[in-house]
């Protein structure tokens, strides 16, 4: 007999159990569930964009709305309602300004959260920088200029939006890990 031949040795005689299938893991219900939540997280970043959207859009229509009510002309002699819309529009000034400089925080506190961005999303960080640095410009020379803190803030939020969802992108790898 050579070393080949021999049977290695089975000291606690496991050779002689009986095999066993093993039981139900649930594995299918578990990636089952791990899809279904995958997909409700892009449903709920894609409501998140659209919901960011659809807030840009009334803060549009309502700074213009009111901007087109305070530059109707009025009849008749100049009366304290002429004061009461100026306040009125400083007030409006005075919101977007301090809503543009919440909106800077806010980009500022992501980008540092942010640990990478892909090219793409990059390229639109990019662009739209540098539209808020003409908006800036232009503000310099007209401050008191409605459209121009609205449009400001507009882009602001597109930048806001474009740092979230990689955040949120950034978060779901790690959560993942």
């Amino acid at each position: 007999m050579t070393v080949h031949d021999q049977k290695p040795s089975d000291p606690l005689g496991l050779r002689n159990l009986d095999t066993i299938e093993p039981g139900y893991d649930g594995w299918s219900q578990i990636e089952s569930a791990l899809r279904d939540h995958q997909s409700n997280k892009r449903s709920w970043r894609k409501t998140g964009g659209w919901l960011a959207v659809a807030a840009s859009l009334v803060l549009v229509i309502s700074v213009v709305w009111i901007n087109t009510q305070n530059s109707l002309p009025t009849t008749g002699l100049a009366t304290s309602s002429e004061n009461s819309a100026s306040v009125q529009m400083e007030d409006n000034i005075f919101a977007l300004i301090g809503l543009s400089q919440s909106m800077e925080e806010q980009v500022a506190q992501l980008r540092q959260e942010t640990s990478s961005m892909p090219a793409e999303s990059a390229i639109y960080v990019a662009e739209l920088e540098d539209l808020i640095a003409q908006i800036d410009n232009e503000l310099s020379m007209t401050p008191d200029s409605i459209d121009l803190w609205g449009q400001r803030v507009n882009l602001m939020l597109d930048l806001a939006q474009i740092y979230q969802q990689q955040w949120e992108i950034d978060y779901g790898r790690m959560a993942s890990l």
